[in-house]
């Protein structure tokens, strides 16, 4: 899948000065935090995440785990825990 720059970078603040409308979202209260972090990561608001989240699905850019082979589906799922232990490992004080 090519970069897109609908979901902008971790670090990025491309939110700044955008008015938003008010949303509900049917999320856990956990998952809204992890939400809310994930944005703020992005330099968006929650809103601008879901936004962006729905236009890449929307567009075809971003492809449920289901719909994807065994093969791919193994090789999101390895990166995915090696990021997670990188991040963990930069964490640590």
């Amino acid at each position: 899948m090519a970069e897109s720059s609908i979901l902008p970078d971790r670090g990025s603040s491309e939110a700044g000065g955008v008015t938003e409308r008010i949303y509900r979202t049917a999320l856990a209260q956990k998952d809204y935090i992890s939400l809310e972090l994930e944005a703020m990561d992005r330099g968006l608001k929650p809103f601008g995440l879901t936004k962006a989240i729905m236009t890449l699905y929307l567009h075809k850019q971003l492809v449920p785990m289901k719909e994807l082979s065994d093969e791919l589906r193994g090789q999101v799922l390895t990166h995915l825990k090696e990021k997670q232990e990188k991040a963990k490992q930069t964490a640590r004080p």
